[in-house]
């Protein structure tokens, strides 16, 4: 460890100057926009892993969204300016950025839940990057949150927490957020959750960075992710990213701390005690020798929390992955990913990976043509979730999990998974998924639609579903990503028995800066 903390000093202590650099964007619109950027460029560069780093006004000329036929009308005004065309603060300075917006989702339904309440979501919130000098990068943000879900969504958020004293109440987490509690009243069920995040980043030389926080990562070119996915909530991290042989050869390693939604202690004179802590550690290996083709080895596990504050290893701590001899391994995840474009407009990608536990296997295919027409994507995947991939369960646990989050009897830590949620695929059990995703954009008005078919693996009797999701926009803002929207969800879960049917139509003003997943 002394060792390798002496090559990143002297590596920051003799690396050169750079252009800002900031981190890329993981959200529904400018993460298209950046792959669509980079396809056409004939340089060598790694997306696998994001975020990753690139020019700060790479990104801002990106998110303009000007292409040769049209362009955004600049207004004078400040009003006009703030509304239509900048981020809500905009500073930038030869050795100084930082922009700020204001984070939103204001959805609403006239449709009603199984208790007759109207069902919306209301969020408030800010969003913020910066850089400071040609070395330090940094953001953090923070989304306050009500709703009242959808039935097929609330089903699956209230799965092991309580409004009363018949389930535990300690347990429940909204899908990409963090835990919830009640709104109002306690059986209001009305949800109550947040999503907080920060970081602070320094560029070592080139693309090589170091960066601590808490946030989400994804590793992948495809929608899902079977090896480590945003879906989960933000955990805290250190992470250290190499790149050499002008980033055709890079690595990235993940020092994790998780949690399982369990208090290690009973709550005393009405303080929380801390919930079971897990570490996790996630390393890949990325080769990239043209610009069309990549690949790459991944290694992710999680490790039992000694005393809950430091891994049963110090195997942990080590910047490589692969081989171990130490104890404290619940999870191996060890597999590949990779892609090859063989033309600008059409990428083939996949992935494949076998928990070594268990030897379950989880597998993708999957291809994204985009471009052609000019603001048209169209993504169809493939995913295979094999039985015991993200568990490690022993004895009678060790079979088929049928239930979701956790199977009923099992141990939470033996699952892959932070604050009771997937770190991958979001659906933990066993499944075959087949999805189509397609939108079209031209200027301000965009149009998309997604198609999944979910399959439970093995099961004697139709248990699967379908969910459908449509969604008419404009975009008011190009940089905070403001936009009014029309959607419809419509989800048909069977289980052999009956159908359970689940329409919402809704309308929404939101600034879309973050992923937000509800096609389970």
């Amino acid at each position: 460890m002394r060792k390798l903390l002496a090559i990143l000093f002297f590596t920051l202590l003799y690396s050169g100057a750079y252009a800002q650099l900031g981190l890329s964007p993981l959200n529904p619109e400018h993460t298209g926009m950046v792959r669509d950027h980079l396809a056409g460029e004939k340089a060598v560069r790694q997306t696998a892993f994001w975020p990753f780093l690139m020019e700060q006004s790479t990104l801002e000329s990106i998110y303009d969204a000007d292409t040769e036929k049209w362009s955004r009308k600049e207004h004078s005004s400040w009003v006009m300016r703030k509304l239509r065309n900048e981020h809500l603060l905009e500073v930038s300075e030869d050795d100084f950025t930082l922009f700020l917006d204001a984070g939103w989702n204001l959805e609403a339904s006239y449709q009603t839940d199984d208790e007759g309440r109207r069902m919306y979501t209301n969020t408030r919130g800010l969003q913020l990057t910066g850089t400071v000098g040609s070395r330090v990068f940094f953001g953090s943000s923070f989304y306050e949150n009500q709703s009242i879900f959808p039935n097929y969504l609330d089903s699956i958020v209230s799965k092991r927490g309580g409004f009363d004293n018949s389930a535990d109440p300690e347990r429940g987490s909204v899908p990409g957020f963090g835990r919830w509690k009640p709104f109002n009243t306690s059986d209001s069920y009305d949800y109550d959750y947040t999503l907080g995040t920060g970081y602070v980043g320094v560029v070592l030389k080139g693309r090589s960075f170091v960066q601590l926080g808490q946030d989400k990562q994804f590793l992948g070119y495809g929608y899902r992710s079977m090896l480590l996915s945003d879906a989960s909530a933000p955990y805290p991290f250190l992470r250290l990213h190499l790149s050499f042989l002008e980033d055709k050869l890079t690595y990235t390693t993940t020092w994790a701390v998780l949690q399982s939604l369990e208090r290690i202690a009973p709550n005393y004179n009405n303080k929380e005690a801390l919930f079971r802590r897990m570490g996790g550690r996630f390393s890949y290996l990325h080769f990239q020798p043209k610009h069309w083709l990549g690949l790459g080895v991944f290694d992710g596990t999680t490790w039992t929390w000694r005393a809950n504050n430091h891994p049963s290893s110090i195997e942990y701590y080590l910047p490589y992955g692969g081989v171990y001899t130490g104890n404290g391994i619940r999870n191996h995840m060890i597999g590949f990913n990779g892609h090859v474009r063989p033309m600008q407009w059409l990428n083939v990608y996949g992935q494949w990976a076998v928990n070594t536990k268990t030897r379950g296997q989880v597998a993708q295919l999957g291809t994204r043509f985009s471009g052609l027409p000019e603001g048209f994507e169209l993504i169809l995947e493939y995913n295979h979730t094999g039985i015991g991939a993200y568990f490690t369960g022993e004895g009678d646990a060790a079979g088929t999990i049928i239930a979701e989050p956790f199977q009923s009897g099992t141990n939470a830590l033996d699952y892959y998974q932070h604050n009771d949620q997937s770190l991958a695929h979001p659906v933990l059990i066993s499944n075959d998924e087949m999805l189509v995703r397609v939108a079209y954009r031209f200027r301000d008005v965009f149009v998309r639609g997604s198609y999944h078919y979910v399959a439970k693996i093995p099961s004697m009797i139709d248990h699967s579903q379908d969910y459908f999701n449509f969604e008419l926009g404009y975009q008011i803002n190009p940089k905070s990503n403001a936009q009014i929207v029309l959607g419809n969800i419509n989800r048909t879960e069977r289980d052999g028995v009956r159908s359970m049917i689940d329409t919402y139509t809704y309308v929404a003003f939101r600034t879309n800066l973050i992923n937000r997943y509800r096609d389970y």
